[in-house]
């Protein structure tokens, strides 16, 4: 079920309008059957009543769906939850120095990054094995394994809480119904922002009120939500589709604008799904954190990440670099921290070379910053540079950034290899360097730059809650941009294949 749809609205009023009227473990028992529904409203393309398989997993898929009207993929969601419900409260009851609070441990893990692995990455593997022909001539046929979605987002939530159990920075949940809620909450299922359980049971016990300005704020949120999907991104995929698709007849200038466009197009799309998230979550009187924070003007990559997916760079730094040793560790042992942590980010992405490249990339340009932030150099232009090594740190972080936006979003790495190098002007498509045909979503990235920039810096989206006659501007003028803009057709938020 799509935010971007009538049937989430007329699922949304139903929603909280019955679950106002219920209380205490009726209204959280409504609210999980609610967020199982909106799973189960997901149809898997792999899924065709008209067609159904014979024999197989994809027998059982399809009759569960078509037969018997179950998303046959809840039952992975339901499973995920059952252990980590389980495998926290013996880890909680065993003593401290008791090996079997590691093996329980270790069992969830191995069930959630198994069921994981199998869906995410089965193919992935194989074609590895193919690849470097490890079993001789032999070759694995590809398996067309359909990814759950969310898969990426509830294991790794339901896995945080049972990391925080085994270190003792939370108590086990007792009641099933809580912990259920907890994974399966509909507003972040399958998009996230990853929800921490300190943070999601602190608001189920405490419900938070939910007056007039907490309407008003909420709405604010959902409103730009919208707008940044509908309007802008879905907008920008049309560049972005047709850049990646037709690259070999476009000169530098063009890559440039459809690449450009791209890290704006997933962007918009991502932040407008969180904000989206977050504010019909703040209307059920939960408050979760932000999840963007003006990332695509930032002067470094290290301030870029702070800002970018908060709630996934702050769980591998939490669960991952951390427990490696994180930087308090020789330079050698550094490096290996980083790269692994952004490796595992990349490969959290997709099972894809790109994807690896991609996490590789990341970690290489965070370690090329950490590196050069020590240096004189640096201190020198950071006291002394001023506003110009301000904007030139800005746009040379956009400038690398650019690259990994090619391998992300480019299906192979051979395909992404020449629009790379177009990048720095080593195009070979013949295209005369003079013509710039989307030049009109070049203009729009500029305006999209500048906005960003004022708005990091002086913070205007929080002077709307203070002014009713801003506040209102503000409403009318994302409403116009809907019914001017806006694509109507519901397109899927990018965040969900993965």
């Amino acid at each position: 079920m799509l935010f971007n749809s009538f049937e989430f609205l007329a699922f949304f009023f139903i929603t909280i309008i019955i679950g106002n009227l219920l209380k205490n473990r009726w209204q959280r028992l409504f609210f999980l059957l609610a967020s199982y529904y909106f799973y189960m409203a997901w149809q898997p393309s792999s899924i065709s009543c008209s067609a159904m398989a014979d024999s197989g997993l994809k027998f059982f898929t399809d009759r569960m769906y078509c037969d018997l009207k179950i998303n046959p993929y809840v039952l992975i969601l339901l499973f995920s939850t059952i252990i980590d419900y389980f495998a926290a409260r013996l880890i909680e009851a065993k003593q401290d120095g008791d090996s079997q609070r590691g093996w329980l441990l270790v069992l969830s893990l191995v069930v959630n990054l198994g069921t994981l692995g199998f869906f995410k990455y089965t193919d992935f593997l194989l074609g590895l094995i193919n690849d470097i022909h490890l079993l001789g001539s032999f070759q694995f046929e590809k398996q067309n394994i359909i990814l759950p979605v969310g898969i990426s987002f509830y294991t790794f939530q339901s896995m945080s809480y049972t990391i925080d159990v085994y270190n003792r920075k939370i108590e086990a949940r007792k009641s099933f119904l809580d912990f259920s809620l907890y994974v399966a909450f509909f507003p972040q299922l399958v998009a996230g922002p990853i929800v921490r359980a300190e943070t999601f049971f602190r608001d189920l016990d405490y419900r938070l009120s939910v007056h007039k300005e907490h309407i008003e704020a909420a709405f604010a949120l959902i409103l730009i939500g919208f707008t940044r999907k509908i309007v802008f991104a879905d907008n920008l995929a049309k560049v972005v589709d047709s850049t990646f698709a037709n690259y070999q007849n476009l000169n530098s200038i063009e890559i440039w604008t459809g690449t450009l466009a791209f890290g704006w197009q997933i962007y918009f799309d991502f932040a407008g799904y969180t904000d989206i998230a977050i504010g019909v979550a703040r209307l059920f009187g939960f408050q979760f954190n932000p999840n963007f924070n003006f990332p695509m003007s930032c002067k470094n990559i290290s301030d870029h990440w702070s800002r970018w997916h908060i709630s996934f760079s702050t769980w591998i730094r939490d669960y991952i670099y951390i427990p490696l040793g994180g930087s308090r560790v020789s330079v050698i042992m550094y490096i290996r921290n980083i790269m692994i942590t952004w490796l595992f980010a990349g490969l959290w992405h997709g099972a894809a070379y790109h994807y690896v490249g991609w996490g590789i990339w990341q970690g290489t340009m965070l370690l090329t910053h950490k590196f050069y932030g020590d240096t004189s150099v640096s201190k020198f232009f950071n006291q002394k540079g001023g506003k110009t090594y301000d904007i030139f740190s800005r746009i040379l972080t956009m400038f690398c950034l650019a690259f990994g936006f090619i391998m992300f979003r480019a299906e192979t790495m051979e395909k992404a290899i020449p629009m790379m190098k177009a990048l720095v002007f080593l195009n070979d498509s013949g295209a005369p360097i003079t013509r710039w045909m989307n030049y009109r979503f070049g203009i729009l990235l500029v305006i999209c730059f500048t906005a960003s920039y004022i708005f990091s810096k002086r913070q205007i989206p929080t002077l709307l809650t203070g002014s009713w006659m801003k506040y209102s501007i503000f409403v009318i003028v994302n409403i116009l941009l809907l019914l001017l803009f806006g694509v109507t057709e519901s397109q899927n938020f990018l965040y969900f294949q993965f």
